[in-house]
């Protein structure tokens, strides 16, 4: 099996799955409405059986599998087996929950349960036990274990979630689902076994479930196949992103019950539905020109991208700023995973990642006035030693690279702060807001090229 490091994932999608981590756990901190959760738990069930089942094959819509969980009735025109199958994957799913609640450590003997409860009274599918003869997957290369091998090989990987409990359930759910799906330990439904153990590991950590989408078949599919040759990183980024997207529907429907029990309390008070009406349109004013600094970064990586031939240049972008936020951002200067974008440059030859540069809002209270309602978007560095993003002033290029950041003023005009160094003060920097942007992102680029690539 495996053995987790962080140079398993690129420092982009390992810091998403840091900010996820840290959201989960406020999350879990703060309350919420039992009503709404119940209301969130049903959905998320729907849509996951709906999904789960197609990805296999099964035909119902989602209207029709909703009513054939919430009313147990077969639905006419379809086949017979595509409402059993959603019949029982509902009961599997809910099987999930109980186990979560009883708070016992994850084993086969759970597995083969889900999977009995998956397969129903198919006999001649032997629900509940490994397989006894040898399989082919279709449309893969790869080629399953012998019969014999099947018991070693799944003691194995239980053992390896057991030493890996402690590390991040993303990871080490989306590696497990695999490591199920290379082994194929049952006759049939080892996909919707396989989803089910990754969502079993996520719940009992404490994280939101990972639904992956019918229409993603072919990318799934694909991201499995990499991760038989031993590239993990695709699959481990198609659980990410679809637990992130989950995990956004639970903090929406927080703030929205939040603000709910708010406007009850403040029912009539029109002065302060004003001054909410008026902090939403300074807070879209401002992510509109903090959007216009992303979209010149992307315009030049895209630039560089086709005629650079030694390098090449990613772009990457993070979720985007709440309202919420950004009012934490303004009163304090810091919240949770505010990364904004960030630029990683390769070798073309090697694929090495050379650098990756990141901007994230962050005010220090050193650097700007602790009354300031300023938010900067700073410049970061990935340290390798680290594995953590730092400030690039406390770096090696910091004397090469100059940028500091960027900041909206309260007139709405985009600030730009460099570092000038001098004997007096290595570390004086000063605001500009006469730099047009286009060129301040071109020489920043070569400020890069130059210090850290090489190239003049």
């Amino acid at each position: 099996m495996i053995e987790l490091s962080d140079e398993l994932l690129s420092p982009d999608l390992l810091q998403q799955i840091k900010n996820l981590q840290v959201e989960v756990d406020e999350f879990r901190e703060t309350s919420m409405d039992k009503i709404a959760v119940e209301k969130l738990r049903e959905h998320f069930r729907t849509h996951h059986i709906f999904h789960s089942s197609g990805i296999e094959g099964n035909r119902l819509t989602l209207q029709e599998t909703s009513i054939v969980l919430k009313e147990g009735i077969d639905i006419s025109g379809k086949p017979l087996k595509d409402s059993l199958e959603v019949k029982n994957l509902g009961i599997a799913f809910d099987f999930l929950y109980k186990i979560v609640k009883d708070d016992v450590e994850i084993t086969e003997h759970h597995l083969k349960q889900i999977h009995s409860l998956i397969i129903g009274n198919e006999e001649s599918l032997n629900p509940g036990n490994y397989r006894e003869i040898g399989v082919i997957i279709s449309g893969s290369e790869h080629r399953p274990p012998e019969p014999f091998e099947v018991p070693i090989k799944m003691r194995e990987l239980f053992d390896w979630i057991h030493e890996n409990a402690a590390e991040n359930p993303l990871i080490v759910g989306a590696i497990a689902h695999h490591e199920m799906v290379k082994i194929h330990p049952f006759k049939d439904g080892n996909g919707r076994t396989a989803r089910l153990l990754l969502n079993l590991i996520l719940l009992k950590n404490g994280f939101p479930i990972c639904n992956i989408r019918r229409d993603e078949r072919p990318d799934y599919y694909n991201a499995l196949s990499l991760a038989d040759e031993g590239e993990y990183e695709p699959i481990i980024e198609v659980v990410t992103k679809n637990c992130t997207t989950l995990f956004a529907e639970y903090v929406r429907i927080k703030d929205e019950s939040n603000r709910l029990k708010d406007w009850a309390k403040r029912i009539g008070t029109k002065d302060t539905q004003q001054r909410l009406a008026k902090s939403k349109a300074e807070f879209e004013l401002w992510l509109n020109k903090v959007n216009q600094i992303k979209l010149e970064f992307k315009q030049v990586v895209s630039v560089i991208d086709q005629n650079v031939e030694s390098f090449y240049v990613s772009f990457y972008e993070y979720p985007l700023i709440t309202f919420e936020k950004y009012q934490q951002l303004k009163e304090t200067g810091m919240a949770p995973n505010t990364n904004f974008f960030s630029v990683r440059f390769h070798n073309n030859d090697t694929n090495k990642i050379l650098s990756t540069l990141m901007f994230r809002f962050f005010r220090s209270g050193n650097k700007y006035p602790k009354t300031s309602n300023v938010i900067p978007l700073e410049l970061n560095y990935f340290d390798e030693k680290s594995k953590e993003f730092n400030f690039i002033g406390y770096s090696e290029y910091s004397k090469h690279i100059l940028l500091r950041a960027f900041y909206v003023a309260d007139n709405g005009e985009i600030i730009i702060r460099y570092a000038h160094s001098n004997e007096e003060n290595p570390n004086w920097e000063k605001d500009h807001n006469d730099l047009k942007l286009a060129n301040v992102v071109q020489s920043f680029f070569e400020n890069v090229f130059a210090s850290i690539l090489g190239v003049e």
